[in-house]
This record gives C-alpha cells, sequence and structure tokens, in this order.
C-alpha cells in the first residue's frame, strides 16, 4: 500500500508530501491546478521516461519519492531479498531524481537501480489505470488481457508460455537440422571423395616431420655409401689400387737406396708410413656398414609427393593435414548421424506440440469458466452504470487451425449490445463514446480486483458521465477500496464524495511564481470542495447543504 509521497520541484508542484490511508481516496482541483501531477509522479517512480521538461522552471532539478509498505506483499519480498534490498521496517522506498540535462537516477531502498528494476517491481506495488482506457477496450488483444486478469489464470499462462518456448525452440532445432541435412547433401560427394584421399595417407600427428627425417637421414646414407665405394674402389682395385701402386714403387726405391742411403731413406720411410696408413684406412672402410636402401627412399620419396601435392590442393600445410582428415571424417560422421538425430528430435518435436496441446486446453478451460462469469458480472456492473438494458458477453473462438501461440488456443472478444432485443455485436462496432467509458470501468474495477495490486490508481475514468451513473461510479470505487488502495484523479463531485480520504489541489501565487499546493480536507473543506465541484465559485446554502447530504450519504456506504 502506498504511504507517502514526496514531490519536489516536479512541474508546478515545489515541495508536497501526501500521507494516504486504506481505502478510497480522492484528489480533486481546478482545470490546470496539476491533479494529474500525483498520477504523474507515480509513473515516474513506476519507470516511466524521464524528461528534463518535468523539472519545476526556476529549479535545476526535480525529485519524487514513495514509500510502500509491503505487509502480506510476498512477491515484492521476494524480489528485495532476491536483490539484497529487503529494508527492517517491512517498507520499501522507491526515488527517482531528474536532472536538466535529461539524466536521471533511480533507487530502491537507496540503493541505486535501474529502470528495468522499477519496471519488474512496480506491477507489484501499483497498476495505474487512465482516462485512455475505454479506447483499448476495443483491441482484442487487450481484451485477452483483460480476460485472463479477471480468470486469475497467470500460472496456466505462464505453463503455457514455457510449453509454447519449448515446443519452438524444439522446432527450430528440427529445423536447423533439416537444413543442415540439405546442405550436407549437396558437398557429401566431394566430402568423402577428400576424405577417403587423406585416409589412405593415413597421416596422423607428428608423421610428416618424421617422414621428412627420416628422408633426409635415408638420402645422407645413400651418399655417404657412394663417397665409402668410390674410395674402397681406389684402395682395392684389382689391377690400379693406389696400395699397390705406392708398394711397387717402394720396391723400386728400395732398390736404388743402396746409391743414395742418405737421401733416399727418408723418403722410403714416408712411402711406408703412408702405404701402412692407407692399409689402416682400407681395413675401416672395409668394417663400415652403410647398406642404404633405394627402395625405402623412393617409397618415403613418393609418399612425400603425395603429401605436397594433396596439401596444395586443399590448401594447407603438409603438417596440418592430418587435422584435416580428423575433421573431415568428423563431418562425414556428423552428416550421416543427422537422419537419426532428425528422426528422434521429430518424436521428440511431437511430444513438445502435445505438452502445448494440453496446457492450452487447461487455460482455454479455464478461460471459458471465467468468461461466462465476467459476462455475468459486468453486464451486472453496467445495469447499475445506467445501461439498464445493456447486456455484455465474452465470446471465446478456440482455433486450432493455427499454429500454437504463446497465448494459446483461444480469441477473445468483448460482444455488446445497449438496448433489449438487439444482436450482440463487437465492442468496437456498437458501443458509443459513454458506453465504453462505462463499460471500461465496470471491466477494470472487476479484473483489477482480481489482480490484487494493492494500490490502483484512475487518472479521470470517469469522463463523460454524470448524474445517477457518476454516483453509481463512486459507490463501486469505494466498494473497490474496501479490499484495495483506491487513488481516483476525478471532477465529479458524486464520485469524490465516496473517497474515504479527499485531497484538494491547489494552484498558488507566491508573488514570483505559480506552484501547486496539495491539502488534506477535513470534512468542512470536503463539503466546500464539493460545493465547488457542483456549482462555482459561490456557495449558497443550499448548495452546502446539498454538497452536506452528498458526503453524508456517501460514507453510508
Amino acid at each position: 500500500m502506498l504511504e507517502t509521497l514526496v514531490v519536489k520541484d516536479f512541474a508546478l508542484s515545489r515541495d508536497n508530501r501526501l500521507e494516504f490511508q486504506k481505502g478510497m481516496i480522492s484528489i480533486t482541483g481546478e482545470t490546470g491546478a496539476g491533479k494529474s501531477l500525483t498520477v504523474d509522479a507515480l509513473s515516474l517512480l513506476m519507470g516511466a521516461r524521464a524528461d528534463a521538461n518535468m523539472i519545476n522552471s526556476t529549479r535545476e532539478r526535480a525529485e519524487v519519492s514513495a514509500q510502500f509498505s509491503i505487509d502480506n506483499n510476498e512477491k515484492v519480498r521476494d524480489y528485495l531479498i532476491a536483490h539484497e534490498l529487503l529494508s527492517d521496517d517491512n517498507t520499501v522506498t522507491i526515488r527517482r531524481v531528474i536532472f536538466r540535462d535529461n539524466r536521471s537516477k533511480a533507487y530502491i531502498n537507496d540503493t541505486p537501480c535501474t529502470l528495468t528494476a522499477l519496471k519488474e517491481l512496480a506491477p507489484h506495488l501499483v497498476a495505474i489505470h487512465g482516462q485512455h482506457a475505454s479506447y483499448k477496450l476495443i483491441d482484442e488483444r487487450e481484451q485477452l488481457m483483460l480476460l485472463d486478469a479477471f480468470a486469475n489464470c497467470k500460472d496456466e499462462k505462464n505453463a503455457v508460455s514455457l510449453a509454447y518456448d519449448k515446443y519452438t525452440a524444439g522446432r527450430n532445432l528440427l529445423q536447423s537440422l533439416s537444413n543442415e541435412q540439405q546442405e550436407g547433401a549437396a558437398h557429401y560427394k566431394t566430402l568423402r571423395y577428400e576424405a577417403n584421399a587423406l585416409n589412405e595417407l593415413d597421416l596422423k600427428e607428428g608423421d610428416y616431420e618424421k617422414l621428412s627425417a627420416d628422408y633426409d637421414a635415408l638420402l645422407h646414407q645413400t651418399q655417404a655409401q657412394d663417397a665409402v665405394a668410390l674410395a674402397q674402389g681406389v684402395l682395392e682395385n684389382d689391377e690400379h689400387n693406389i696400395i699397390d701402386i705406392l708398394g711397387a714403387r717402394l720396391s723400386d726405391l728400395k732398390r736404388i737406396s743402396i746409391y743414395a742411403k742418405d737421401s733416399i731413406e727418408p723418403i722410403l720411410q714416408n712411402f711406408e708410413s703412408a702405404l701402412l696408413q692407407l692399409d689402416e684406412a682400407r681395413e675401416a672402410l672395409d668394417a663400415l656398414s652403410l647398406k642404404a636402401n633405394p627402395l625405402l627412399v623412393e617409397e618415403i620419396s613418393q609418399k612425400l609427393s603425395a603429401i605436397h601435392d594433396m596439401s596444395r590442393r586443399l590448401k594447407v600445410n603438409p603438417q596440418e593435414l592430418y587435422v584435416l582428415k580428423n575433421r573431415l571424417n568428423a563431418d562425414l560422421e556428423h552428416f550421416l548421424s543427422l537422419k537419426v538425430q532428425i528422426e528422434k528430435q521429430t518424436e521428440e518435436v511431437k511430444k513438445l506440440r502435445e505438452e502445448f496441446e494440453h496446457k492450452a486446453a487447461a487455460l482455454s478451460a479455464k478461460r471459458f469458466m471465467a468468461a461466462a462469469k465476467m459476462s455475468a458480472e459486468v453486464t451486472s456492473k453496467i445495469k447499475e452504470l445506467a445501461m439498464p438494458d445493456g447486456v455484455f458477453e465474452v465470446r471465446i473462438v478456440k482455433d486450432e487451425t493455427v499454429k500454437p501461440r504463446r497465448e494459446g488456443r483461444d480469441n477473445v472478444s468483448f460482444m455488446f449490445n445497449a438496448n433489449l432485443g438487439e444482436e450482440l455485436k463487437p465492442l468496437g462496432a456498437v458501443a458509443s463514446g459513454g458506453e465504453l467509458s462505462r463499460l471500461a470501468l465496470a471491466i477494470e474495477v472487476l479484473t483489477c480486483g482480481h489482480e490484487a495490486t494493492p494500490t490502483l490508481v484512475f487518472d479521470e475514468v470517469d469522463s463523460g458521465i454524470s448524474g445517477r451513473t457518476a454516483s453509481a461510479v463512486g459507490e463501486m470505487l469505494r466498494t473497490l477500496g474496501e479490499s484495495v488502495q483506491v487513488l481516483t484523479v476525478t471532477h465529479l463531485p458524486q464520485v469524490a464524495a465516496c473517497a474515504h480520504e479527499h485531497f484538494l489541489v491547489l494552484k498558488e501565487d507566491d508573488g514570483l511564481n505559480v506552484h501547486s499546493k496539495v491539502n488534506k480536507l477535513d470534512r468542512d473543506g470536503r463539503v466546500k470542495e464539493l460545493c465547488r465541484m457542483l456549482g462555482g465559485k459561490v456557495i449558497t446554502d443550499d448548495t452546502y447543504a446539498f454538497a452536506s447530504d452528498l458526503l453524508r450519504a456517501s460514507a453510508k456506504l
């Protein structure tokens, strides 16, 4: 329940503090005095867009705040606990500050918050019903929302919405799998050909690097074997090997050494030493085991060539071919598995569709029951609002031909006739402006009671009515005020008289500026304000007596 509203430098309101009680509260005042500023301030606190034009022209900022008691309001308590905003005094305070540069700040229990947070919290605190509600009444989407509010079928609607989301997600997945299968089919042959080619190479991580290293080693080994063979040929050739040639020349030198012993002897020693070293080299070469495998070299060379050809064709590095092979094989496996996945998902979608239809049927059943009750109650209410022969009917057509919808299978139409014996027709086609206003009020009063929002605000929803009808509207709002707090901005004395509390908005001039002042009226003040609303500035004894009687009669309701 709204306990306190503080408005500072907001439009014409310089500094007003309003304290509210339970029941019906009326706010009145002359045209232009600022009656709707209370509604505007509450709208701002509920997350409405801020504008620098809302600030009093003599100030740089405006501030509005409201304190609500949250006794027995579990939804608000749960929200505050979830966001660590719960206070110790069982209240919640919302505050907005607007700056001249169009910036604004919002607070919940003095903790900065976003406008989204205010909008999430607002529906559990206040419901504002404006004077244009009658125009929305002819919109079939609005009609469905009003029926659901009356039916109190939030749980069933949430169940249908959840089932719809699951069904839609399942359908989207099925469509995605089908699209993937169609796209994959166009590339399947190419994919399979490339995967087979890569599988034939049978490369694993590191294979290319190992093959390259082995090839280099084998190539070096072949070159070494060729060099050894040439060296052995020089040392071991049967006819012209260097050892035999040097041996023969050594023998020749020994024969002549007797003639020049001193000069030949050193040469003989060098020859003998050379022959000894060459013989040792020959034995060492014979002991080497360099057996190159030309076939293996050729085999590795051909595989490397195939790898390089494949890497050029597929435009990847040779080292990455094994990665591509694994990926293509995985893609092939995934493509071939799509058929099974599609079959399973098709069955899942059927189950989700059945679940949606089951939930939608439960919601429809509750709506049909509520429609009959709402038709009867609204018809009864409009008879009280000077439409004795009016008949109202909520008509539901269950449409199972269209795709599932988040709101279920039901199309709702409000039907009406104002005169006895006439055919019921869609509301927008037959109701006059005045009839729409009264219907809107009756429906809003009924649906508001079912929504159980602790504070309801009606901003001049009684436009276009007067006399006995106005009295009936006032009685209707007062009755509603017995169960919830009702704030109504009104220009009708019959409605204002029915309120438990009455606030008057006055326009004051302090010599420098004009500003709005809001005063809570005592009984004498209420009578005087009713006199003004009844007849003007001059209060006669008859007007005063009539206003007193009006207030006295309303207090007995």
